[in-house]
């Protein structure tokens, strides 16, 4: 009754919208005064307006309100779907897929379907409620929060690693790149280890997807200039070793994206979070 009372500045015109009696109105508001030791309310020629007390409590009334509304349309809402997340098939692949068991096990009433895609996500269309994009953070009409940061480094098959001593060793290998992105190419990782010379006598096989890449060095089949947030798994269970220190900073990061006004906040949020404690987990 406050909050109504408040936005008519009008006892009759609260009880007229909450369909009870005017005195009903003004004894609840005078046990609310009661109860908080202060006036709330004034009359002021045919009105009642806001005390200073009254105007400093208004916003928090109006608040929890609001949060109380939301609640009870969560629960009176049809069923909305899966929640729909867009990511790159390569970090779907070596980094999400293999972590996505504990955010089932953590949030059960959550049913999430993954889009592995190199396309940008439809937000527009509302096919999906929470993208993973690689790039630089600013999206247009949308709300983006970075994830993690990764580098890019040469890694091969543990048989591998006695042929590479020396940078200029690569010259006998296949190097396995994706194609050229955010400046990580194997000219740049040459040029960055003093050795950019060598780039004409090397073979290069480039793919469109860093997981397939990663599929033939597995394999034994050559060296990969891969992103650290795809091998990291792979180096801590041994099947990839990382022949030279050197590694590059991509111009991009990986960033959380969704529409701010979407109706599925709540959820979001809860993956939003799962996502950044594993990837907060992952640098430790």
């Amino acid at each position: 009754m406050f909050a109504v009372a408040a936005r008519h500045s009008s006892y009759s015109a609260a009880a007229a919208e909450l369909c009870v009696t005017q005195a009903a109105v003004s004894q609840q508001i005078r046990n609310l005064e009661t109860s908080l030791g202060c006036r709330l309310f004034v009359r002021r020629g045919t009105g009642m307006v806001l005390t200073h007390e009254g105007r400093e409590l208004l916003p928090f009334v109006e608040q929890g309100l609001a949060q109380l509304e939301r609640g009870l349309s969560q629960l009176t809402q049809p069923d909305a779907g899966p929640l729909q997340l867009s990511v790159l098939p390569s970090l779907a692949a070596r980094w999400l897929m293999p972590r996505l068991w504990r955010f089932a096990e953590s949030h059960p009433h959550i049913e999430l379907r993954v889009h592995p895609s190199q396309q940008l996500a439809d937000f527009a269309g509302g096919e999906v409620d929470l993208a993973i994009r690689y790039g630089e953070g600013s999206y247009a009409g949308l709300h983006s929060e970075l994830l993690m940061s990764d580098t890019a480094f040469p890694v091969c098959a543990p048989a591998l690693v006695s042929r590479l001593q020396l940078v200029e060793d690569l010259i006998s290998l296949p190097l396995v790149s994706g194609p050229e992105y955010a400046g990580v190419s194997w000219a740049n990782w040459l040029a960055l280890s003093g050795h950019e010379r060598i780039l004409s006598q090397c073979r290069q096989l480039t793919v469109d997807d860093g997981n397939l890449g990663l599929e033939m060095v597995l394999a034994g089949q050559g060296v990969a200039l891969s992103r650290s947030v795809l091998v990291a798994d792979l180096l801590r269970q041994e099947r990839l070793c990382r022949p030279f220190a050197t590694e590059l900073v991509p111009h991009h990061r990986y960033y959380l994206v969704w529409r701010p006004d979407s109706s599925r906040l709540d959820d979001i949020a809860a993956l939003r979070d799962w996502l950044k404690e594993e990837a907060l987990q992952g640098r430790e």
